[in-house]
């Protein structure tokens, strides 16, 4: 019996997701939507629900799922094994990309996916093709699809640069209305029970909708733009400080996909605002906060802790001009990526990096290469043993554990080292980097962000971060212990603890033994870990270089 799939048009909710992936059927050169959310949302039932309902409009509507896990050959082609062994010729056996021309590329848990073939496909969605090289052969393959991701934030995020690429963006979260839960679980169980009568149940709308789509795509390129809509759009993308003009044309492309939807012949405010949102979140700049309100706690009055408000505004201002002393001084750590052939550390500028401080990020994974061995065998009758070039499959996890308290806040530490963190990851901001970071503050930790790859949202979040209070470093590296829980064995944390060493807050009267005997029991990845001693004044009383050598880990002074 032919499985059936949920109907799109009985999906309940999630209007935003069916409108964009409507609109992406109506004019394909959008580029794909991409939906963040919690698991269990139903993105996967509605993307699967949009095949059904193309299906009605062009019956060999092509639908592709592609694996994280799926390799290269099977993205882009190989050639055809068994064509080349029994007939001796080459032939070209299509990938997932060329398979998905005119169609739907589907990939759940896109964050996780290779970078090397998120580029590929990127590319090729935005060219419409790409070139298969495979030993003799030399061959463009049209593909040109509509890219739909999904992907739950928690698991790590997406490059900027990848983010771009995404047409438009949405973000589905768990309903909270009692009355929306129960609609949507009880369509699930009628389907569940009675797949067909609940398909016939929404055969008329599934038509409906279809002929919708078919009219629009028809009509789209009559659609108009008035020079007030465009310059409306002009000014979004201004206010919004999106980067490039990416955002400008999807924006009227976008409104114009929506007005032929809605049967109209041109672009209507209400089309720009309703489609606004879907091009421009996933691109809008992230700022630092105003220090305007830096005075008042959460009830909005300054009756607060007086001396702790009074360290966050030393904390946090005067953050420019530190940021331009570290450029100019030309101070930032140098984190090495998982690069194979590279050899280099990480270190401060013009220190040397010790012996036994080498590391090598993940393993190597490779595999025969079954084309070139039969290929020689074929050619020469003899049979040797090819094997594919090796790839590092590793991401580098960089974990900041940042000292905020009080003592930091003094002489300005806290302004440098906000500095330093942002000048050394806008320095690798194209590399493959997952961070995260922990604050000390008020006597306990708090994670500031976890598993992310957006350099710039995590920039902004340091920048952002506020001093006072006491330093319990326990707190810092147990919440440091729990985030490395998570990490998968490709991952391969480095851990920077920034601190004065001036630990004064813990659960017994030693909090600096409590912090050193944590960490030699429960986090040991003293290798990757280093020390940054933040001391700032002419007598100095060394705790944290006393701290890394307790703990046996790497140790480095900032020069100020």
């Amino acid at each position: 019996m032919m499985h059936k799939n949920f109907p799109f048009s009985a999906i309940y909710g999630q209007d935003d997701f069916k409108l964009a992936l409507l609109l992406c059927m109506i004019d394909p050169s959008l580029g794909g939507v991409l939906a963040l959310g919690d698991k269990g949302t139903g993105k996967t039932t509605t993307v699967r629900a949009l095949q059904s309902l193309m299906k009605n409009i062009e019956t060999d509507f092509p639908f592709v799922n592609l694996p994280i896990g799926a390799t290269e050959d099977r993205v882009l082609g190989s050639i055809h094994l068994e064509t080349l062994i029994n007939e001796k010729k080459l032939e070209v056996q299509k990938g997932l990309l060329s398979k998905a021309h005119h169609g739907i590329l589907y990939i759940d848990e896109i964050n996780l996916l290779n970078d090397y073939l998120m580029d590929i496909l990127l590319d090729a969605s935005s060219s419409g093709g790409y070139f298969l090289e495979r030993d003799t052969i030399s061959q463009w393959l049209d593909s040109r699809f509509c890219l739909v991701g999904t992907m739950n934030p928690e698991e790590g995020d997406l490059r900027p640069q990848l983010l771009d690429r995404f047409g438009l963006s949405v973000t589905i979260k768990t309903p909270m209305n009692k009355k929306t839960r129960m609609e949507i679980v009880n369509r699930r169980l009628n389907f569940d029970m009675e797949p067909n009568a609940f398909c016939l149940r929404f055969e008329n709308d599934e038509k409906k909708l279809s002929k919708m789509i078919a009219s629009a795509k028809e009509q789209l390129s009559g659609i108009s733009i008035s020079e007030e809509i465009k310059e409306s759009i002009a000014d979004k993308c201004i206010s919004h400080q999106v980067e490039g003009l990416r955002a400008d044309i999807l924006l009227m492309k976008t409104s114009r996909a929506y007005a032929a939807l809605d049967n109209c012949t041109e672009v209507t405010p209400m089309h720009l605002e309703k489609v606004a949102p879907l091009v421009l979140n996933h691109r809008a700049k992230h700022f630092p906060k105003s220090n305007d309100n830096g005075n008042e706690n959460e009830n909005g009055n300054s009756n607060g802790n007086e001396n702790q408000n009074e360290n966050e505004n030393i904390g946090n201002s005067g953050l420019s001009d530190y940021l331009l002393q570290t450029t100019a001084t030309e101070q930032f750590l140098k984190i090495q990526t998982p690069k194979i052939e590279s050899k280099k550390g990480f270190l401060f500028k013009n220190e040397s990096q010790p012996k036994n401080s080498k590391h090598s990020f993940g393993t190597l994974t490779t595999g025969i290469d079954v084309l070139s061995s039969v290929k020689e065998y074929l050619t020469t009758q003899k049979f040797t043993v090819h094997y594919k070039k090796a790839v590092s499959q590793s991401k580098i996890h960089l974990v900041f554990l940042i000292d905020s308290s009080s003592s930091m806040v003094q002489n300005q530490q806290i302004s440098f080292i906000k500095g330093l963190i942002s000048e050394t990851l806008l320095k690798f901001k194209n590399k493959k980097i997952l961070l995260s970071a922990v604050a000390l503050q008020n006597g306990t930790a708090t994670v500031i962000l976890k598993l992310t790859q957006n350099i710039e949202n995590f920039i902004s979040e340091i920048q952002q971060l506020r001093s006072g209070g006491k330093t319990n470093l326990k707190a810092g590296l147990s919440l440091v212990h729990q985030l490395l829980k998570s990490k998968t064995p490709q991952e391969e944390t480095v851990l920077y603890v920034l601190t004065d060493g001036k630990i004064n807050q813990g659960e017994t009267e030693n909090p600096f033994a409590e912090a050193v005997s944590y960490f030699k029991t429960y986090l040991r990845i003293s290798k990757n870990t280093t020390i940054i001693d933040t001391e700032k004044g002419f007598v100095k009383l060394a705790l944290a270089k006393k701290l890394a050598a307790e703990i046996n880990v790497n140790y480095r002074v900032i020069t100020y």
